[in-house]
């Protein structure tokens, strides 16, 4: 769909911009309390392990996104068919996302801005810059990056120095056993976020060093569970087992309570900034896969045709998906993490890989 190229170095950081931010942002794992931490790392784990797969699915066809070797290996019917599902996903996903951040920036900051100026200002942004293509996505992201890295540290050293931190808060450690743990970590935190790296297989194409692509993405997988992990043990530090379970946005709320106490004032701030930053590029990462989608399945010769009507359908999933944030919640952790997220993320990847594994089979029987 377009020329451009991006490096193993601007892919790594696209997958931590992607993985990280709304993980640290929610109440990541909060059902298991004190072990909230634990269960990130055992998603991490499991999100590695489902990469894997995924790697090995896209090495049959590596010059094609996900959505065009489907129809390879599943025919023009099926094919076609779970190509249009995985479009769907990559739009609703992104659409859920939008709403996400736009809730959050209402909830803390902008909270006189009409709900609906803040979608279409974010999506009207990430519009322009996806319209320059994944290698001005790529750059950017690699240009905030370095600015989001030192934000981030300087944060969590003001919350490790302003002396709420209260280790005694993560004890007892397993209080409810391993199976409440792995519960929730699968397929939760598998799915979420880890997982959802299913959809930089329509971005694979575009590497210009496919061999560093599998190093690349699981060096990213670790670096964010490890990061996430981290974030998760100071929240419950700071917070305790309760009060994390119950708290909407944990990491801003424990911002909150150190207020007056650390170096810097107003962590709840830099920390929505952070955030809002990185959830621009999660959400061009969606808008971009979706785009790439839907142009090779319905045979366009640029994405670009598609940017304005495309993301006002995603303007309106964001609006019309929930009524109100409990809503919201119901919709992004029962329904579409358990009837969605695990046939697209485990079901239809692991037909594709197995029958793909047999196609490629009988060509090297029929070769010899």
């Amino acid at each position: 769909m377009e020329k451009a190229k991006i490096s193993p170095r601007q892919l790594l950081i696209l997958v931590l911009m992607f993985e990280i931010v709304s993980a640290i942002i929610s109440g990541f794992g909060s059902e298991a309390k004190q072990d909230a931490w634990i269960t990130a790392i055992l998603g991490m784990l499991g999100g590695i392990c489902l990469f894997l797969i995924y790697h090995r699915l896209s090495l049959f066809y590596p010059d094609l996104p996900l959505t065009e070797y489907a129809k390879k290996i599943l025919g023009p019917v099926v094919g076609r068919i779970v190509a249009l599902l995985y479009v769907v996903y990559f739009l609703f996903n992104g659409s859920f996302v939008v709403r996400e951040f736009a809730s959050m920036a209402v909830s803390f900051v902008f909270t006189q801005t009409p709900f609906l100026v803040i979608i279409a200002l974010m999506l009207l942004s990430v519009m322009y810059v996806i319209g320059k293509g994944i290698e001005v996505l790529s750059r950017t992201a690699e240009l905030f990056f370095s600015v989001l890295l030192l934000v981030t540290v300087t944060g969590l050293t003001s919350i490790l120095t302003s002396g709420n931190v209260n280790l005694q808060n993560l004890r007892p450690v397993l209080e409810e056993g391993w199976l409440t743990v792995l519960r929730q970590s699968i397929p939760s935190t598998v799915v979420f976020p880890f997982g959802e790296i299913i959809v930089f297989l329509m971005l694979f194409p575009y590497v210009n060093k496919p061999q560093q692509v599998k190093k690349t993405v699981i060096t990213g997988l670790l670096i964010s569970g490890s990061f996430i992990a981290f974030v998760t043990m100071l929240n419950v530090s700071v917070l305790g087992a309760d009060l994390f379970t119950r708290t909407q946005y944990p990491l801003l709320t424990t911002s909150e309570l150190i207020e007056g106490r650390a170096l810097l004032e107003r962590l709840d701030v830099l920390f929505l900034v952070t955030a809002i930053v990185g959830g621009f590029f999660r959400i061009g990462i969606y808008l971009y896969a979706t785009l790439i989608g839907a142009a090779t399945l319905f045979g366009i010769p640029s994405y670009r045709k598609l940017m304005i009507p495309v993301t006002m359908v995603m303007f309106i999933c964001s609006i019309a998906m929930a009524g109100n944030y409990v809503e919201f919640i119901y919709t992004g952790l029962r329904v579409v993490r358990f009837y969605v997220q695990i046939p697209m993320l485990f079901i239809i990847p692991l037909i594709l890989l197995v029958m793909g594994w047999f196609q490629e089979k009988k060509k090297l029987k029929s070769a010899h």
